[in-house]
């Protein structure tokens, strides 16, 4: 996290499973007051704001909003771990065991579903049967259902946005209503298993941009004009190069900034 002077706060907010949720954290976050300017980008997870609004207030309303904020305590950096995740369906699980809420959902609404299908299968089709596991259904949803009813809900409250979240809450709800249990359960299942598809295809996106940016030189050569017209080489971190300066690469190093070439 960062506050400059000019007042411009930067996050890294964790949870932005889509670019829906970019929008809906950047919606939320315009409505603070002395927010001038908002930036959210999905693929770097970064929110930028500008106005003079304070570090505190932002991270508030993430929050409010369902997501975390990274590099909260302390001023940690902001900047993206260098992580990988596997690909394939090895890959997918061992991504989907490290989100909780998307995790549980997914294992509550298909352990249900199955379970049903199995005593279906052994002949259980007695009116106790039937009840218990419309019972069971009801439970289902309201375990899995609720998280996404709260997110969907919070992202009206404070982002004035009708998202997915909600949509897939009514949805549920009314299938509740008519008495079609199985079908609100099926409906939640199939929704958090998109997510986690999409949470997971965002990851790799991500992993392949941290591979980018790690190529990505931290120091340059830096050449400095002394009085007497020589020119001396110094090493600097490139935050510390403005713009103007000349820097030196030689041959086989990677170029770390953008610039125009004078001579070679």
């Amino acid at each position: 996290m960062s506050a400059e002077s000019s007042g411009a706060v930067t996050l890294r907010i964790l949870g932005m499973h889509c670019g829906s949720c970019a929008r809906t954290v950047e919606e939320g976050v315009r409505q603070l007051p002395g927010v001038r300017g908002v930036s959210v980008s999905f693929a770097t997870e970064r929110l930028q704001v500008e106005g003079s609004c304070v570090a505190a207030e932002v991270e508030a309303r993430v929050r409010e909003l369902g997501f975390e904020v990274a590099g909260a305590e302390g001023g940690a950096s902001v900047e993206p771990q260098d992580t990988s995740s596997a690909a394939g369906p090895s890959g997918f699980f061992a991504f989907l065991r490290g989100q909780p809420d998307l995790f549980g959902a997914t294992i509550v609404a298909g352990g249900l579903l199955v379970g049903v299908l199995l005593l279906r299968l052994l002949g259980v089709d007695s009116i106790l049967g039937m009840r218990a596991t419309s019972g069971l259904f009801g439970l289902g949803v309201v375990v899995v259902g609720l998280p996404v009813a709260a997110k969907g809900i919070r992202a009206l409250v404070f982002a004035h946005r009708v998202t997915i979240d909600l949509l897939m809450s009514i949805a549920a709800a009314g299938a509740l209503a008519i008495g079609e249990t199985g079908e609100a359960v099926t409906v939640l299942l199939l929704f958090t298993l998109g997510e986690a598809l999409e949470a997971f295809s965002a990851e790799r996106a991500r992993d392949s941009l941290r591979s980018l940016l790690s190529l990505q030189p931290r120091s340059a050569t830096l050449l400095e004009t002394e009085n007497d017209g020589t020119v001396r080489t110094a090493l600097r971190d490139v935050d510390r190069i403005a713009v103007g300066d000349r820097i030196l690469v030689r041959a086989g190093e990677r170029v770390p900034l953008d610039g125009v070439i004078e001579r070679g």
